[in-house]
């Protein structure tokens, strides 16, 4: 029996799909990691704005549900609670991916990739310590202006490499610790972000075969099925582990995308 076209062209990328399942799990878990996790493991073996273009779609969908899940307000309500609380970070974050989207077209990612990860390490370090009392947290001032720059920041590097989390996060983290919260307002950014992205990179998408739409419909159906197994844990976690689960992440990103850098200059 001949394997069908798109499973074929999924195991040739080096069979991404433990990679994406799990980090949908994470997503589900933490509101973040998919897009960072799913796009440097594919930038191994495709270009990055490609990979970027790859991800964007599963990425849109994942926030979308992320928003739609554990609602106490309704849907709609929830969006416009959202927005209305978070319109800065949200409108400056998609400022920034504008920006981001044209650096990934015109410059050498390398060094976006690098800036990423010592910044990520640095947060996640100070952040596992801080968890466990072993130093003070790192304190921002949760106003308009560095809700303005976080998000500009976070959009710049989210558009030009997908990982716009650790930045987003140590704003976020600054205001609040309700979980819901946090995972929520993350994902509202990374969907306005993605919608950018997905409308940046159209040529790209012109560019790309039916087996890898294919491939993106087939890893959907898999990163939406490890999306609400996270959310469902999400719900049975302590804040702590739930602090503790996000800095582990942030940490082991940082040295993938660290890697995936210096790999790029050499």
């Amino acid at each position: 029996m001949l394997e069908p076209y798109y499973l074929k062209d999924f195991r040739a990328r080096n069979n991404p799909s433990y990679c994406f399942i799990f980090a949908s799990i994470l997503h589900g878990i933490a509101g973040m990691a998919f897009p960072m996790l799913a796009t440097t493991s594919l930038a191994f073996v495709m270009p990055l704005s490609k990979v970027v273009a790859l991800v964007a779609l599963p990425s849109f969908l994942m926030s979308v549900l992320v928003l739609c899940s554990s609602n106490q307000k309704g849907i709609y309500q929830e969006i416009i609670y959202y927005l209305k609380n978070y319109k800065l970070l949200a409108i400056s974050s998609v400022i920034g991916t504008i920006l981001g989207v044209k650096l990934l077209l015109i410059l050498q990612v390398s060094w976006l990739y690098l800036l990423m990860a010592s910044i990520t390490l640095y947060y996640s370090i100070n952040g596992l310590l801080n968890t466990y009392g072993k130093v003070k947290s790192i304190k921002i001032n949760p106003n308009d202006k560095n809700m303005i720059l976080f998000g500009l920041l976070a959009g710049i590097i989210g558009g030009a490499t997908n990982a716009m989390s650790p930045i987003l996060l140590m704003f976020l983290f600054s205001q609040t610790d309700d979980k819901n919260r946090i995972a929520k307002a993350s994902n509202l950014c990374f969907l306005l972000a993605k919608i950018v992205q997905i409308y940046m990179l159209k040529e790209q998408y012109l560019m790309l075969g039916k087996s890898q739409y294919a491939l993106i419909l087939f890893l959907s159906v898999f990163c939406i099925v490890g999306l609400y197994i996270g959310i469902y844990l999400r719900n049975k976690i302590s804040a702590r582990l739930f602090n503790t689960l996000i800095f582990v992440i942030l940490l082991i990103l940082a040295f993938k995308i660290g890697y995936s850098g210096i790999l790029k200059l050499i």
